[in-house]
Parts: C-alpha cells; sequence; structure tokens
C-alpha cells in the first residue's frame, strides 16, 4: 500500500512552516491520517487490498486494487463512513481530554474544530468525498453503476460553483473566505478529473462484474430494449449486486429475444463489441 499526499496539502504544511500555525497543522496532517486509517481498516475487514492512499487536505481518497471500491454498494457505503467515524470518535476523545484538563483549551478547541470539519465536509454528497460514495452506494442498485457515479459527479459541480460564489460573494463584502474557495476549487477539478474517467470507470466495473462469481443468489432486473439499441446504452444501466436479463423487442423476426448477462458483459469485452447494437449480437 502507497501512501501519497495532494500536492495543494504540501503547498499549505510549507506556507505554514514559518507561521505560529505549523503546530495546528500537524494536527490537522494527524488527523486526517486518523480518517484514512479508517478507510483503510473498514476496507481490510472486508478483505479488500488497499493500493494506495491520497492525503487531500480536507480528507483522502483510498484506491482499491482492481478499482474495486464503488461496486459492492453496502462495503462502499461502510468504508466511506468508516472516516467520519473516526473524527466523531476523536471528537468525544479530545471533550473527555479537555474535561479533565489533559489537553489546553486552545488545543482541545483546534481539534474539535478540525474534526468537525472534517466529518462534515466528507459527508457532503459529492464525488469523490465519502458523502458522494454514500450517495452513489444508495442508487447504484436502482440507476447503475455508470448514473449512479455521474448523479455523484453532478453534485460535486453543484457544491463547488455553491463554495466558489459563496466565498466570492464573502470576499466581495470584506469577509476573507480563503477556506472556502479552496474547497471549491479543489471539489470542480476532483469533479472535472471523475467526468473525463467516467466511462474506463464503466469500462473497469463491467469487466469486475464479468471475472465476479458470486456464491449467494443475487436480485434479478430485467430490461428492456430494442434491437438496434447499442450496447453500451444497456451496460449503462448494469447496477452491483444483481443479475441482468434483457428483452430484446422486435428484429428482422419479430420475435422476442432474451440476453443474459454474461452474453452482453462477453460481447462488450470484444473490439468494438459495446457499440454494436444489440441485434448483431446473436449473429455474432
Amino acid at each position: 500500500m502507497k501512501w501519497k499526499v495532494h500536492p495543494l496539502f504540501v503547498v499549505l504544511m510549507a506556507m505554514s512552516a514559518w507561521t505560529p500555525y505549523f503546530g495546528q497543522m500537524l494536527l490537522l496532517f494527524a488527523t486526517v491520517l486518523l480518517h484514512e486509517l479508517g478507510h483503510v481498516g473498514a476496507a481490510l475487514l472486508f478483505g479488500y487490498r488497499v493500493k494506495d492512499i491520497t492525503i487531500l487536505p480536507f480528507g483522502g481518497v483510498a484506491r482499491l486494487e482492481h478499482g474495486s471500491l464503488g461496486w459492492q454498494p453496502r462495503h462502499e457505503a461502510i468504508i466511506a463512513l468508516a472516516g467520519p467515524f473516526i473524527n466523531f470518535v476523536l471528537l468525544f476523545l479530545v471533550i473527555f481530554l479537555s474535561g479533565i484538563g489533559s489537553l489546553s483549551d486552545s488545543v482541545s478547541s483546534f481539534l474539535i474544530q478540525i474534526n468537525l470539519s472534517l466529518a462534515f465536509f466528507n459527508l457532503l454528497p459529492a464525488l469523490p468525498l465519502d458523502g458522494g460514495r454514500i450517495l452513489r452506494a444508495a442508487l447504484a442498485r436502482t440507476l447503475g453503476f455508470r448514473k449512479a457515479t455521474g448523479v455523484a459527479i453532478g453534485m460535486a459541480f453543484i457544491l463547488s460553483a455553491v463554495l466558489l460564489i459563496t466565498g466570492l460573494l464573502a470576499l466581495w463584502a470584506g469577509f476573507v473566505q480563503a477556506g472556502m474557495v479552496t474547497l471549491g476549487v479543489f471539489l470542480f477539478v476532483s469533479a472535472w478529473q471523475l467526468r473525463r474517467q467516467l466511462y474506463y470507470d464503466t469500462i473497469r466495473f463491467l469487466d469486475t462484474k464479468r471475472r465476479q462469481r458470486n456464491k449467494r443468489p443475487l436480485p434479478v432486473r430485467s430490461l428492456a430494449a430494442t434491437a438496434d439499441t447499442p450496447l453500451i446504452r444497456v451496460l449503462a444501466q448494469f447496477a452491483p449486486d444483481a443479475y441482468h436479463v434483457v428483452y430484446i423487442r422486435g428484429g428482422q423476426d419479430h420475435h422476442l429475444r432474451i440476453l443474459t448477462e454474461e452474453e452482453l458483459l462477453e460481447a462488450a469485452m470484444k473490439p468494438g463489441g459495446i457499440r454494436l447494437p444489440l441485434g448483431r449480437i446473436f449473429a455474432e
């Protein structure tokens, strides 16, 4: 497992090195680190292998081997919640230590503020934040992986716009809100990158689904399409934790045809297969 630090976090640490706030930045780094260890612990508990962890100024991103995070909705939601859960545990620990006089008022106040900020910011329903992963997990079974991911990315654009506009209006009114503007920029850039790679993430999801061998029964999702519907439009609605059957209406013989999940996924992995109309799969 590799650990990475986002360049923005490095810049913030460097800027604070010769200021009275360096100690607070170290506490922030330690808090973010514990937040990420919460994600790692939950992932390992479910048997995942963590590929790398990137420490961000306001949280972090855990990438699992084979990019499997997001393809088991229940697991993704629990792993996402584990980070904010650690922040709430730390919050109560700080309150306890402050109550018995083991922490100064300034340190305890800062740690309370940081843990509350990290927990609530990361619970915002926007990817790549923890709340975005929870939102995708909640929607994936009904909307499919691709569309649920798209909704969570769209929420990131909306929230980034709200943060940027609010921060700039506050600046215009004479109140410096550099943190809010920074958060807005971070969310916008992250959402832009995620939207650019959404197609490839969907392909990886489908390939993992093709290789999975589920030992437990799965609910069946039935879809209906015409013979000239491109395969990619059907696969975009595939959901985790479900088995898909597609009924094809029409065709040259006007008979109802049925394609199973295995047939569709195998066709998608062939060169140019993902663009094929469903009617052509029978001829392959």
